[in-house]
């Protein structure tokens, strides 16, 4: 392959911290009367009137980082469509919290004037989409949290709204078809696109490579709705599944995990976390082991930031060479427009960007948003498919190799994009 362009990958980074450093046009600061919690929605732009990202909740959680989520979103909707500026939710409450429930109400209900009328959002890191924000938006008398899109965007309102949001709500809500999903479980169109755009990416790079998915050894941060799913496909694509880690231990599996056993994990999921009968007695030693055993691929669908140059290190001497980013910016930075450890990553790997690898979610809604009927499961993951490997392709032909350069080049090929709308900002 040809050599990467180091000059040209310089200006892309100095381009990307000058775009994500950029203030935001809104941003919407929230303090629970009731607990702790503090919440913020950041607004990168209204594009086409409209503007979209997921809602989040971590305790530690800062504007910061919700703003630049926002800007990722922008980038992402780029690729997957449609035509509508970033914007994100988060807040700041430990998800375990009793109160979760009732935070998430008063957080939606503080920013129902967006959510009716330019701001739609969906599920994000610890909080589903389908039985946490639905439901909550739903109870405000919203017909669905993506009910902002289709006003903003699309223009629609009274009984053509109406019809657009149930053909929405229908389509990504049935039940995905057996070959997509596991026996047994009750596993909707939406908990299952993201983590499938997370594991094509991965197939289509070794793909791109040159390389089959037969026998590769993955490690897996995180084993939630993207995590699990994104492990599921890999594992029935030919992969072998060596550790799982999610927040509290680690599961290790010398020869790999096969298909059957992935879908026995999934059965026995604790929310967004292994079943504790699956984990070894002495957890500290198999989260070091997780951390130590030989891969070739790192899955990384978990936190932001979990990416620190000392973990690069350790990926790399396990031999790893390839990271798909499941996770919302995995790369640790100092503040916003930091691209030290992104571009070090950059420099020693083969990464797929998230806004690439995550796509599912969007693409899917920019599948159903523009038609009164609900589609076809198997034409969504289709269509994910399809604009998950146009993207990568287009990344892999602007670095001029498979092997490394691929996080800079994508970046220049989103931001050109936006540039070309006159809107990069």
């Amino acid at each position: 392959m040809a050599e990467a362009r180091p000059g040209a990958a310089a200006g892309i980074w100095d381009r990307y911290a000058a775009y994500v450093s950029a203030p935001p046009e809104i941003v919407v600061e929230w303090c629970d009367p009731r607990s702790t919690a503090r919440g913020w929605l950041v607004v990168n732009r209204l594009r086409g009137g409209a503007a979209g990202g997921g809602t989040r909740m971590r305790a530690g959680l800062g504007r910061e980082e919700v703003q630049f989520l926002a800007k990722i979103m922008e980038l992402k909707f780029s690729i997957s469509g449609p035509a509508i500026g970033g914007a994100k939710s988060g807040i700041d409450f430990d998800p375990d919290d009793p109160r979760k429930q009732e935070v998430l109400r008063r957080w939606f209900t503080a920013i129902r004037p967006y959510l009716e009328s330019c701001y739609s959002t969906a599920g994000d890191l610890n909080v589903d989409e389908v039985r946490e924000v639905i439901p909550a938006c739903r109870a405000l008398g919203l017909e669905h949290p993506q009910q902002g899109m289709a006003r903003g965007h699309l223009g629609l309102r009274g009984e053509a709204l109406s019809r657009r949001l149930e053909a929405v709500r229908l389509g990504l809500g049935r039940p995905v078809p057996p070959e997509l999903g596991v026996s047994g479980l009750d596993q909707k169109v939406a908990d299952m696109v993201t983590g499938f755009s997370v594991a094509t990416a991965g197939l289509r790079l070794f793909e791109r490579q040159g390389r089959s998915l037969e026998g590769v050894r993955v490690v897996l941060e995180g084993f939630g709705r993207v995590g699990g799913a994104a492990a599921l496909y890999l594992a029935r694509w030919g992969a072998r599944i060596v550790a799982i880690a999610d927040i509290e231990s680690a599961l290790v599996s010398e020869e790999g995990l096969d298909t059957e056993e992935v879908e026995d994990l999934l059965r026995r999921r604790r929310g967004t976390r292994l079943p504790a009968s699956a984990l070894p007695v002495d957890r500290a030693a198999s989260r070091a082991r997780a951390a130590e055993i030989p891969a070739d691929l790192c899955v990384c669908a978990a936190a932001s930031g979990t990416l620190t140059e000392e973990a690069l290190d350790r990926l790399e001497a396990r031999g790893v060479r390839a990271i798909v980013c499941g996770a919302n910016h995995p790369f640790a930075s100092a503040e916003p427009g930091d691209t030290a450890v992104m571009r070090s990553a950059d420099r020693r790997f083969a990464i797929v960007a998230d806004f690439i690898a995550n796509l599912g979610t969007a693409h899917a809604f920019a599948c159903q948003v523009e038609r009164d009927e609900p589609a076809a499961a198997v034409e969504i993951f289709d269509s994910i498919e399809m604009t998950v490997c146009s993207a990568l392709d287009e990344a892999i032909v602007r670095a001029g190799r498979a092997d490394r350069g691929l996080l800079a080049a994508a970046i220049e090929g989103a931001l050109d994009r936006l540039a070309e709308a006159g809107e990069e900002k």
